[in-house]
C-alpha cells in the first residue's frame, strides 16, 4: 500500500492547539466512540494528543479506556482548581494524553467564566492536538470561540440527522468550519441514504460502518482502532484522521507523518 508522505517544510508549524470538539445535538450517536478512536488515530499518527472529556452530564471516556477509576480532573480544570497538566493522565497502552470527566450522582453546568478558564488554558498548552468530548446540544460562544472546528457526530435516522443539520448550522453561524460523521451505517432500507445525507449537508461527511468491533472494543476498554485496526470500522476512522490531518499541519515533534490514502474506500463525500 503506497503512501502518502507530508513532509515538515510542506506545512507551516502551528504554535497553539489545534482544538476540535466532538459535537451532537442528540445523545446516543456514538459521539464519545467517535473521540476516542479519532483521538488515539491521532495520537498513532504521531500528534502530542490531549483528549478531554467535557461531557458535564454522562462522562464516558474513562470506561472507554480502562481509566474508570481516575474520578477526578475535568471539573476541577474547568474550575480553576488545577493547571491542565496536573490533571492529565496516560492511557498506558496508547500514551494518549486523556483529562478524564468526574462520575458523579449530578449533573454540573459550566458557567461562562469556568468555560472561558478552561479553555484559554488549553490553548497555552504544549499539545499539536486537543480532541474535547463534550454532552449534546447548544455549547457557550466562548466555547465557539476556543476551538478550530468541530465534528458533528449522527446516525443514519431522520431524528439524528435532522438534529445534526440544526447544530451545523448554529456552527455555521458562529464561523466555526464543521463537518460531520455519520456513525453506525449498515445500509439499511429504512436509513437515510448517503448520497441525500451528502446533498443536503453543507460541508463534508463521513461515514462509519455498523461494525461488532465497537461494542466489543468497548467492553474490553480498549479502542476499536487499536483492538482490530483492520476491522471496517477502524479503516474508516483512519480515512477521518487523514482527512483531520490534512487541516492541522504537521506534529512539531515528528519529521514525517503518515497517511495511508491508495486502496482505501473513500469515505469522506461534499457536495462542493
Amino acid at each position: 500500500m503506497k503512501k502518502n508522505i507530508i513532509t515538515r517544510n510542506s506545512i507551516s508549524q502551528r504554535t497553539n492547539p489545534y482544538i476540535v470538539r466532538i459535537s451532537a445535538q442528540k445523545g446516543g450517536v456514538g459521539k464519545t466512540t467517535v473521540a476516542v478512536n479519532l483521538a488515539i488515530a491521532m495520537k498513532m499518527r504521531g500528534y502530542l494528543t490531549l483528549l478531554v472529556d467535557a461531557d458535564t452530564s454522562n462522562p464516558a471516556i474513562g470506561i472507554h479506556l480502562g481509566l474508570d477509576y481516575v474520578n477526578a480532573g475535568f471539573i476541577d480544570h474547568v474550575r480553576g482548581r488545577a493547571s491542565t497538566e496536573s490533571v492529565v493522565v496516560t492511557h498506558a497502552p496508547s500514551g494518549l494524553a486523556v483529562i478524564c470527566g468526574s462520575i458523579t450522582n449530578a449533573a454540573f453546568m459550566l458557567t461562562y467564566k469556568e468555560a472561558k478558564t478552561s479553555y484559554d488554558e488549553l490553548k497555552k498548552s504544549r499539545y499539536d492536538l486537543i480532541v474535547i468530548d463534550t454532552e449534546p446540544g447548544y455549547v457557550h460562544d466562548v466555547v465557539t470561540e476556543g476551538i478550530n472546528e468541530t465534528i458533528i457526530v449522527s446516525n443514519p435516522d431522520m431524528p439524528s440527522y435532522i438534529s445534526a443539520l440544526r447544530i451545523s448550522e448554529y456552527f455555521s453561524s458562529k464561523g466555526i468550519l464543521n463537518s460531520m460523521v455519520v456513525n453506525r451505517v449498515a445500509g439499511k432500507r429504512h436509513e437515510i441514504s448517503s448520497r441525500e445525507i451528502i446533498e443536503n449537508f453543507n460541508g463534508k461527511v463521513g461515514f462509519l460502518p455498523e461494525d461488532d468491533i465497537v461494542p466489543i472494543s468497548i467492553a474490553a476498554k480498549t479502542p476499536a482502532v487499536m483492538l482490530n485496526p483492520k476491522s471496517k470500522f477502524s479503516k474508516a476512522i483512519d480515512e477521518i484522521a487523514d482527512d483531520l490531518s490534512s487541516r492541522i499541519g504537521m506534529p512539531l515533534d515528528n519529521d514525517v507523518v503518515y497517511g495511508y490514502k491508495a486502496g482505501k474506500k473513500r469515505i469522506f463525500g461534499s457536495k462542493r
